[in-house]
């Protein structure tokens, strides 16, 4: 009779797993097809467009008539347009781009890197203080600095120049804190046995912590790198020259300068849209494997 009993109390138990893991699958297969439809809406436009760039004018006029999504016949008249228009040299702009951004991410890391490794090494009176204190100010918008950053940049005389869309970027607090909470899981140990064998502050940022923070290193190069790139407000008051522009605001003045005589077509439009995405997918696909190690904020040596 006990052995009855211990049988059936072990169906019964089997049977609530059986059922617990069954209703845990059906909710992961709802999760996944849930997040495969946000990537399908997400996603699918920027195949649109893509696409759209490499067809005729024709073809774009008679989507209605074909549904087609993949271009029948395929052509690089509209990216020729782009990079041909004569009044503004999207080389030259996306060469702006590039240095700039390249630029800001070169000071952005030193000076993120230097900043965290003080606040998370080194002990001094209200040190969390002001850490919180430069963390609460990064939340004012910069949209409230556009008049006095213009004012000062004029006086200095960096209006119109490179430097003036450059500087703004580098002091970046949310890159000290994401460089800071990574840092934070490397063991002081590691800085006490390279005291002791002799190793100055410097000497152990430069060889020991540097090569472990690379993971973090590169997650704020990428976000850095692809919120410069982006950026068109500030970029569109300081710089006018089209020659000097960056790439986003030009392809805004490539297109209000022709959209006037309607020669700025949709395809041409997407092209140039394409044209300015390229550098920032390019970089994400090259440094995929090291981003994502560097969202793990908790960071340090594992295991």
């Amino acid at each position: 009779m006990g052995q009855a009993a211990v049988k059936q109390k072990t169906r019964g138990a089997m049977a609530v797993h059986a059922g617990a893991s069954r209703r845990h699958r059906r909710q992961s297969y709802l999760l996944s097809l849930v997040m495969i439809l946000f990537a399908l809406l997400w996603i699918l436009p920027i195949v649109a467009g893509v696409l759209t760039s490499f067809k005729a004018n024709l073809e774009v006029k008679l989507f209605s008539q074909y549904m087609n999504l993949i271009p029948k016949k395929w052509t690089l008249e509209n990216y020729q347009y782009v990079l041909n228009y004569p009044s503004i040299p999207v080389f030259k702009c996306l060469l702006n781009s590039l240095v700039s951004c390249m630029s800001s991410v070169i000071f952005t890391l030193t000076l993120c890197t230097l900043s965290a490794y003080g606040f998370e090494r080194f002990e001094f009176k209200n040190k969390e203080v002001l850490f919180w204190s430069l963390f609460t100010l990064s939340a004012i918008p910069n949209v409230v600095a556009l008049v006095p950053q213009y004012s000062m940049y004029t006086w200095i005389g960096w209006i119109d120049r490179l430097p003036s869309v450059i500087a703004p970027t580098i002091a970046d607090v949310f890159s000290i804190y994401l460089t800071r909470q990574f840092m934070h899981g490397i063991p002081k140990e590691l800085d006490e046995s390279a005291v002791v064998d002799g190793a100055s502050d410097l000497q152990i940022f430069i060889q020991i912590i540097l090569p472990l923070i690379r993971p973090v290193m590169v997650l704020v190069a990428i976000f850095k790198f692809s919120d410069m790139w982006n950026d068109f407000l500030w970029p569109s008051i300081a710089i006018t020259t089209p020659s000097h522009a960056l790439i986003t605001p030009a392809l805004a003045l490539l297109y209000n300068n022709t959209s006037v005589s309607s020669s700025m077509r949709l395809e041409r439009g997407l092209a140039g849209c394409v044209l300015g995405m390229v550098p920032t997918v390019v970089l994400f696909l090259i440094f995929r494997r090291q981003f994502l190690k560097g969202l793990d904020v908790s960071g340090g040596i594992k295991g």
